[in-house]
């Protein structure tokens, strides 16, 4: 059962007060219930800011520091899989001609400015 849930579950279940202080009380209550409940909004939303700030810092500086974890090295090598499987004939000519360069680029043509 979720809070709200509860909460609701809870007033519907109060018993009904038989004097005007009973009500007072209750109403008291469930008005700090409520002013407890944006307390602990206002608390989460600070953990998370604070914390998450904290957890992208290092994620960042392990980053630039070339840690890539244990699934980002495993993507790569599927992405160059797919490429290599996928251009297959393109990726093979040119994985040739850098080992073993046959062919150089034509000369420029160069002007015969007087």
């Amino acid at each position: 059962m979720g809070y709200k849930n509860a909460q609701q579950a809870a007033r519907g279940a109060a018993k009904a007060p038989e004097t005007q202080s009973e009500q007072t009380g209750q109403e008291a209550g469930f008005q700090m219930d409520d002013q407890f409940e944006a307390f602990d909004t206002a608390v989460a939303d600070s953990i998370i800011d604070l914390r998450g700030a904290r957890i992208m810092q290092r994620v960042l500086t392990r980053i630039a520091s070339g840690d890539m974890g244990k699934i980002a090295p495993q993507m790569f090598k599927s992405f160059e899989q797919g490429t290599m499987t996928a251009l297959g004939e393109q990726v093979k000519q040119l994985t040739e001609w850098h080992e073993k360069p046959l062919k150089a680029l034509a000369p420029t043509a160069k002007s015969n400015a007087s």
